[in-house]
């Protein structure tokens, strides 16, 4: 099948196409077929008037990446495609002349930066040098942002999805939606290490799961599970940042959206 026939199922909302390509092929090809129409060319924009609109993530690879159910990514695939959006895929090139220290040097840097293309090419770069190396400063990336950027529960998702095996799409998804979203680091700026630990972050956030069925739940469980993937010599603040959170947010059930639903059961 080839591009016009990936915009024909999602016009004639063909879902039992796509469940077949996740069925026979897997979901990681299924998001590769659709992939051109999964990102949005910007998350922000302001018109003359000063109007603002923000556009949020969406959750087909978070969905891909929680559900064992081919019907439910199906669904979210279709959800989540728009065709106006397409951006055509390409190999993303490598930058084998690059030491791993210059990688590493800038590579926060440059996703803070909204630079998307040298984001996308120093993530595959970094992760086919060292892929546990990539993860870990890719988490402590997301890290800094603020919970609700939600760029922790798309790291975790690229991490579920891709693991050991480099996937340009994926990559190119993941790293798309981290850099393009305005950073904000407001509340690492604004707090300090805690003396909690992190085994007693982890065990709350767990016994309240029930009570944070909320979209702000879901994001705080993401930083949650990123935060104890790996150690980090300031993470006394990031667990500051989630305790607070957790307070806040207890008991604050809204209604979820099916995909929500989901990604809360996987977290």
């Amino acid at each position: 099948m080839d591009t016009m026939d990936a915009l024909e199922i999602l016009k004639e909302k063909k879902i039992d196409h796509i469940e077949k390509i996740i069925n026979e092929k897997g979901r990681n090809s299924a998001l590769e077929y659709f992939g051109e129409f999964l990102d949005h060319r910007s998350y922000f924009n302001i018109d003359r008037n000063g109007k603002i609109q923000r556009k949020n993530m969406n959750y087909a690879l978070p969905v891909a990446a929680f559900s064992d159910d081919a019907a439910e990514v199906a669904r979210e695939i279709l959800a989540s495609a728009r065709a106006p959006e397409r951006v055509k895929s390409k190999k993303i090139e490598r930058l084998s002349k690059e030491t791993i220290d210059n990688l590493m040097k800038n590579f926060m840097k440059i996703i803070a930066n909204n630079n998307v293309n040298f984001a996308i090419r120093y993530a595959k770069e970094i992760f086919l040098r060292d892929r546990e190396l990539f993860y870990k400063t890719l988490f402590h990336y997301t890290l800094l942002e603020e919970i609700d950027s939600q760029k922790s529960l798309m790291a975790l998702s690229l991490k579920k999805l891709m693991d050991t095996q480099v996937d340009d799409n994926l990559i190119y998804l993941a790293m798309s939606y981290i850099s393009k979203v305005k950073c904000n680091f407001d509340d690492y700026e604004n707090t300090v290490a805690t003396e909690a630990s992190k085994s007693d972050l982890i065990q709350k956030s767990q016994e309240s799961k029930e009570r944070l069925k909320s979209k702000k739940g879901i994001n705080l469980l993401a930083y949650v599970n990123v935060l104890k993937e790996y150690d980090y010599e300031n993470e006394g603040i990031f667990i500051n940042i989630a305790m607070k959170r957790l307070e806040e947010i207890q008991n604050t059930q809204k209604d979820l959206t099916c995909a929500e639903k989901i990604i809360h059961n996987g977290l």
